[in-house]
């Protein structure tokens, strides 16, 4: 014993506790006068009294005696036993499975085992999905026959053990593993993380490796990184990149398909014979597939069975896409002031800003006039959805700055004809555009929604002529009383006046556009009957600058200038796009839409096992302005069929929410309802694919250099990477060390709360009361 010393706790504070006292032992002088009584018999008062006072005065002080000693620990081996799927592999001594090599060393060393057992606190544990303890008797462990268990969780098997050790002190940790880590959160602490833990409490790891780290050679088709956009449109083609691996198949020629959803379920919709070459490693494959129908729909690339395949799960990839509808294609035909020059500022801030909607697609033709006259009438189409050439026919064709020299009479005619079946045309000013660019009595003159007038020719390398163009600087005002509530012409909302600015009308948000450099001259007696002046210029005439018309069943715009880009460079990008983009959708038709829309982004449609899936809700108006007010009710569909609740959480960027239980392999899909008040605002439906990922016997190779690194971290408490034979000699020599450990530990001792002591109380209490009895004095 060593150390001592003696603590007071009082009951109450000191002075109380020594005026109590006092009190008390004044007391005891006060001598009853009723009573006459010996010295002797009040001697012996006095002191049954004096007694019972400093008991209690000992009592309300409540003395404690601490002092430390050394007192034996029993030892505890933990014993940590893999069985996961990868445990199956035969590659182990003479080919055996490493569970079955594993469990002939742990017979072998069973007796060793039983000795350790009996001096020590040995408990062992198997690991594969979860941590479970494993029966120990006579040194023979109860296994499964089969190591079953969808994840190596190393890292936490070993936190697991040691947090399920609180009252022993652990002696050492054995590993019997290949050493394959392979687990999906919440699983998936770094075994390294486990092993600093062990050397931070001191002690040793023995890890003991099977298999070899090459794993057994074996044949293997896989198909991974799945590539498309997520968002495509219908009568689009698609493209789906994938990457196919195959593994002892070399020189081979394998079946490669591309698997789309529809109402019958997964349908091959195009297929490739791929070889996989000499050496069978990585092979890009490219797939393709046009969709007919807007929604979403799941896409797998897979690629077919061999004979010798040990997992198949691996066979195919998926995604979801989603498919919608009215994406716009635009041909954008872009010329130039001369013959083989540039292209003009303009196009490169149109495509930039339509580039913004995922909805429009535009494909630029430089017309530079080499050779003149080309043709594009495959690049037109007739207007049935089959045109000559793989790209998509247009909705909408913008012609800017090109002479009517650039193209053949065939191509134009060509455009014209599709605008009277319902292409939508746009004419952008320029050098070489309407009566300058030679259009007068061409196909083009007839469906334009003005009159090309006579004598209007700029001829190349001519010097620009001051009469058919107006100079700058311009500015657009929308044109009472059409202009102003024509859908083309509303940049009202959203900011769209400029960086910081606040929401405004339209008439505001026109005035405070930078001016154009110009316009070519559109004269009011030019206007065909049927065109409407949606713009003007601020000039005393008010030239028309954009003007509107119909021509059969499509929609035709003039745009006299050339020079919106200058909003983008003066801060107002967003009035820009919001202008380029109503353009495009009113020539294709696509303005008469009028419901809102309830929405999902997902930050990915693939989502490992077990991790979290974040995405963000939201609605919009008719207009496409977002609802801040709208109330969401979340739910996500499992693959068995159960509904999860997900609670929405306001962001600065807006509702978000996370969904957390993705442990099963499978098809999850998240719906939204929304509403604004009473009002109902639509539902929306998403889904995301947790993939069947055998995360055991994809990668089955033993990774030996990991066990000899978590051991190598613990050998300044002893640890030590260990052949498998050396197994029992470790046994014997832990069982050689004594079972028992010294630790010193801290003991209390009180005797004020103590049945002794309440004894001697009530003992001096009463036989004071005896003797006064005794006495006569009661």
């Amino acid at each position: 014993m060593n150390g001592f010393e003696i603590r007071l706790q009082p009951v109450v504070g000191w002075p109380t506790v020594l005026i109590v006292t006092a009190v008390l032992l004044g007391l005891l002088l006060v001598r009853p006068r009723h009573v006459r009584l010996i010295k002797r018999q009040w001697a012996a008062l006095i002191a049954l009294r004096l007694l019972v006072i400093l008991l209690m005065f000992f009592a309300l002080l409540r003395p404690s005696f601490v002092y430390t000693k050394t007192e034996p620990v029993p030892g505890s081996l933990i014993l940590l036993v893999d069985g996961s799927r990868s445990m199956q592999v035969a590659d182990s001594l003479g080919d055996k499975p490493r569970w079955d090599a594993m469990k002939l060393l742990l017979d072998a060393a069973s007796k060793d085992l039983g000795k350790l057992a009996a001096k020590w606190n040995v408990t062992a544990y198997e690991f594969g999905g979860e941590t479970k303890k494993v029966d120990l008797q006579d040194g023979k462990l109860t296994l499964a026959a089969s190591a079953d268990g969808e994840e190596s969780a190393i890292g936490a098997a070993i936190g697991d053990a040691l947090d399920r050790e609180p009252s022993k002190h652990v002696m050492g940790v054995l590993l019997l593993s290949d050493g394959a880590q392979r687990a999906a959160p919440p699983r998936d602490m770094p075994p390294q993380v486990a092993a600093r833990r062990l050397t931070a409490e001191n002690i040793p790891l023995y890890t003991f490796t099977f298999g070899k780290s090459g794993g057994r050679e074996r044949a293997d088709l896989s198909m991974s990184d799945l590539v498309t956009n997520e968002t495509i449109f219908t009568e689009t083609p698609t493209e789906v990149r994938a990457r196919l691996t195959a593994l002892g198949y070399a020189n081979q020629r394998v079946k490669v398909q591309l698997l789309w959803e529809t109402a019958k379920g997964m349908e091959a919709v195009d297929t490739t014979q791929v070889d996989t070459g000499i050496e069978g490693g990585a092979t890009p494959v490219v797939l393709h597939y046009t969709p007919q129908k807007p929604g979403e729909y799941k896409v797998t690339v897979r690629v077919e069975p061999r004979e010798g395949e040990l997992i198949t799960t691996n066979n195919e990839v998926s995604t979801f896409v989603t498919v919608r509808p009215g994406g716009i294609n635009v041909l954008y035909l872009v010329g130039t002031q001369r013959v083989s020059g540039g292209p003009g500022q303009e196009q490169r801030f149109v495509r930039a800003s339509l580039a913004q909607s995922p909805d429009i697609v535009v494909a630029r033709r430089l017309v530079n006039y080499q050779p003149m006259g080309a043709d594009i009438t495959d690049l037109i189409g007739h207007g049935k959805g089959g045109g000559h050439s793989s790209t998509p026919e247009p909705d909408v064709t913008i012609v800017d700055n090109v002479d009517e020299q650039g193209l053949s009479e065939g191509s134009w005619k060509a455009i014209a004809d599709r605008v009277q079946h319902g292409m939508g045309l746009l004419m952008t000013g320029g050098y070489h555009s309407f009566g300058p660019g030679g259009y007068r009595g061409t196909p083009l003159a007839d469906v334009l929604p003005i009159e090309i007038g006579p004598a209007q020719r700029q001829d190349f390398n001519e010097p620009l002529r001051q009469d058919v163009q107006i100079a700058g600087p311009l500015h657009i005002r929308p044109a009472a009383p059409l202009g102003e509530r024509h859908p083309v012409m509303q940049l009202e909302g959203s900011g769209a006046a400029g960086p910081g600015a606040a929401k405004t009308n339209t008439g505001n948000v026109w005035n405070q556009l930078p001016p154009l450099d110009g316009a070519n001259r559109i004269e009011r007696s030019e206007l065909k009957p049927n065109s409407q002046v949606l713009a003007e210029a601020d000039d005393p005439q008010k030239h028309p600058l954009v003007v509107a018309g119909q021509a059969g069943e499509g929609r035709v715009l003039a745009l006299a200038g050339d020079s919106t880009w200058r909003w983008q460079m003066s801060g107002f990008g967003e009035a820009h796009r919001r202008f380029w983009r109503q353009v495009v959708l009113w020539l294709a038709k696509k303005d008469e839409h009028t419901e809102g829309k309830v929405w999902i982004k997902l930050a990915g449609r693939r989502v490992m096992r077990g991790s979290h899936v974040e995405f963000s809700v939201g609605a919009d108006s008719p207009q496409g302005e977002p609802m801040p007010n709208a109330q969401f009710d979340i739910s996500v569909q499992t693959p068995e069929g159960h509904s999860e609740a997900v609670r929405p959480a306001k962001t600065s960027d807006g509702i978000a929410a996370t969904f957390r239980e993705t442990s099963k392999p499978g098809d999850y899909r998240i719906v939204v309802k929304a509403k604004d008040g009473g009002t109902e605002l639509g539902t929306a439906e998403a889904r995301f694919l947790v993939p069947n990922q055998d995360l055991e016997l994809d990668r089955p190779a033993a990774e030996p250099t990991l066990m000899a690194q978590l051991a190598e971290m613990t050998k300044p408490a002893g640890g030590a990477a260990m052949a498998a034979e050396e197994l029992p000699d470790l046994l014997k020599r832990l069982a050689a060390k004594p079972p028992e450990l010294k630790e010193e530990v801290t003991a209390k001792v009180t005797y004020w709360d103590t049945w002794p002591f309440f004894l001697a109380f009530v003992g001096l209490l009463g036989g004071e009361w005896y003797l006064r009895k005794r006495w006569g004095m009661v």
